[in-house]
């Protein structure tokens, strides 16, 4: 008898939560029972008192820069985190010399050899990889990567697009049955900015968020919205961070206009640009994070739907990288840490503090990257057939994020020292327990590629 047992939790849905036995067999979720039903297990694993929730999934981070996939995958188990979904391509500023294929073959091999949780891709478009488009993009959503990533900023790094090839690069992966995901700032105003500030000699962390402006976001939204509705292509809007965005978000809601699908991020959701004058460039991060108001609105926008999808964006570099810059932001590397305190992060500022609920932070960090990104009903869902990844929460035990994340390089956390009640007691990935009582009980290569399903927007 091959079979395991989950007994008396609360089992977690977008439509709410039930004490239910969840039975596990070969990996896969067998039944959901009423909890006085009584069969026969190998295994028992009580969860009396906690939630049972599906495994969580990351859906955007950079395995590229002081952590790649292996210690990630340690990181997000510890978390309850059982996929992650990171953006892959061919980036020499990544280190990466080979064509886009063969890059994301070359990843593939790798992450399976080395990761502990399941993984899908994101595929990084940049301007080298434009003239391959038209092979390429069909190619890779045949082998299942279906989403990919377009920049509308960052010229002088080689990484932005211009409107025509958004356009080009969107009818393909409409016409192939994908999804556009899309940092979406104005960069002509930041690159304006940035050169300015830098002629008065302004390069000190604040400038950062001042060369960000929240109408660069907005515009470069409005404008990725209107180039995705005329080309009948699915968007994906990430790391969304500021109330003006979120009013194009609804105004184009109430247009009625088709798939299109929001993310933001836990820094977004609980820093301000205050954080710049106590930590520095290590802070820096684009979009930047933004004022009490933006939280607020974004909080609202969590909790009335209007945010699809909450991921860490994580991309950490050590402080050694960053010390060299400390006064000198435009020239520091960019991004943070954050797949180690995603889940507890949103559970104690969200849950705890009433700005959310459980069951729609299951939709928005379980459920719904899971559809957007063609895993459902594979990943994500507490459903009959699908894999038995699940975690269970003790809503009771306090905690205090530690200043350093075991399981990761990058040496700082940005939530170092923060205080909350209800961590992640057990990880379970296709039915093996990965992580019980903050232990890592899987060292080795369980992790595998999940090939995506081609998008049907006719579902949604």
């Amino acid at each position: 008898m091959n079979t395991t047992v989950i007994k008396g939790g609360n089992l977690v849905s977008s439509r709410g939560m039930d004490r239910m036995n969840l039975y596990i067999k070969d990996g896969i979720i067998d039944t959901i029972e009423p909890e006085g039903a009584v069969r026969p297990a190998r295994q028992e694993i009580d969860a009396t008192g906690n939630y049972v929730l599906p495994g969580f999934i990351d859906a955007h981070l950079h395995p590229v820069y002081a952590d790649t996939m292996d210690t990630l995958s340690r990181a997000a188990a510890s978390e309850g985190i059982t996929t992650l979904i990171p953006y892959i391509g061919a980036v020499k500023a990544w280190g990466q010399s080979k064509g886009l294929l063969d890059t994301i073959d070359e990843f593939i091999e790798t992450t399976e050899s080395s990761s502990l949780v399941d993984f899908s891709i994101h595929c990084t478009l940049l301007q080298d990889d434009i003239k391959d488009i038209s092979q390429t993009i069909p190619l890779l959503i045949e082998r299942g990567i279906v989403s990919f990533k377009a920049f509308m900023a960052y010229s002088k790094r080689g990484m932005m697009l211009e409107d025509p090839e958004l356009i080009r690069i969107m009818e393909l992966i409409g016409q192939y049955k994908g999804i556009l995901a899309a940092h979406a700032e104005n960069g002509v105003i930041i690159d304006y900015l940035e050169a300015y500030y830098q002629s008065q000699g302004l390069d000190t962390p604040e400038y950062i968020a001042k060369s960000h402006p929240n109408l660069s976001e907005a515009e470069a939204i409005f404008r990725l919205l209107t180039l995705g509705a005329t080309t009948s292509c699915p968007i994906y809007i990430p790391h969304i961070s500021c109330a003006e965005s979120i009013e194009v978000v609804k105004m184009f809601k109430r247009w009625g206009q088709p798939s299109f699908y929001t993310e933001t991020c836990p820094h977004y959701l609980t820093l301000t640009d205050d954080i710049f004058n106590k930590m520095g460039t290590i802070a820096k991060m684009s979009p930047p994070v933004r004022k009490q108001k933006d939280i607020d609105i974004l909080w609202k926008a969590v909790g009335d739907g209007v945010i699809d999808v909450i991921a860490s964006d994580a991309a950490g570099h050590m402080q050694a990288s960053n010390a060299p810059f400390r006064e000198k932001v435009f020239s520091a590397p960019n991004g943070i840490p954050g797949t180690e305190s995603l889940i507890k992060v949103i559970y104690e500022e969200g849950v705890n503090q009433q700005k959310t609920s459980l069951p729609v932070m299951v939709q928005q960090m379980c459920e719904n990257p899971s559809r957007i990104f063609g895993l459902y009903p594979q990943k994500g869902v507490l459903k009959v057939g699908s894999d038995a990844d699940l975690v269970i929460i003790n809503p009771e035990t306090p905690y205090t994020i530690p200043p350093k994340n075991p399981h990761l390089n990058v040496d700082y956390s940005m939530y170092g020292g923060r205080k909350g009640t209800g961590i992640v007691q057990t990880t379970i990935l296709r039915g093996d327990i990965i992580m019980n009582k903050a232990e890592l009980t899987e060292t080795g290569n369980t992790g595998r590629f999940v090939p995506a399903q081609k998008i049907n927007t006719s579902n949604r």
